[in-house]
């Protein structure tokens, strides 16, 4: 495993709570494919990037859910960073890319400790991303690129990508 890339998600979790608090921290291990695994680490070392964010956005009673094209259930929109992009920034962008919605972020949900298992025995690598809480600010649920469909829930859907959203406002 890169140790840098450890150090940065270690350092990463450090940050976040020490400008949240308490933060609920899911980990899972989740198969990949060599190529998934090996692009993580390249992208990294070649430009400081890893992980994601998104954000579970609110209005009223409803969360806004989206269902991405080759996925097996309904998730909070995100997106994974790009160089130079704030795991806040990447949320808003890709909330809006996802879903046509701009949101305002009021703090975290769950952070997902990710790590990317590939078949060939190496250790797996930690790919973090953030599930922030946020408002609807304006814009009109629709799906973007990659997104199947966008909506508003009263209530979770039977088929979520993880149980934890279920547990969640």
């Amino acid at each position: 495993m890169s140790v840098e890339l450890l150090r940065h998600v270690n350092g990463f979790i450090s940050d976040l709570r020490a400008e949240y608090g308490e933060i609920d921290l899911i980990g899972r291990r989740v198969k990949c494919s060599i190529e998934a695994r090996d692009s993580l680490v390249e992208t990294f070392e070649s430009f400081g990037v890893v992980g994601g964010a998104g954000i579970r956005v609110i209005d009223g009673d409803r969360v806004l859910l989206v269902s991405y094209d080759g996925a097996d259930g309904w998730v909070d929109p995100g997106d994974s960073r790009r160089p130079g992009e704030s795991y806040t920034e990447c949320a808003k962008r890709g909330v809006r890319d996802a879903a046509g919605i701009d949101a305002a972020i009021d703090g975290i949900a769950q952070l997902h400790l990710l790590y990317l298992d590939d078949p060939t025995g190496r250790d797996p690598i930690p790919n973090p991303y953030v599930s922030f809480l946020g408002a609807h600010e304006s814009g009109t649920a629709r799906p973007g690129a990659d997104v199947v469909s966008a909506r508003w829930a009263d209530e979770p859907p039977e088929q979520l990508l993880y149980e934890e959203l279920a547990e969640q406002p």
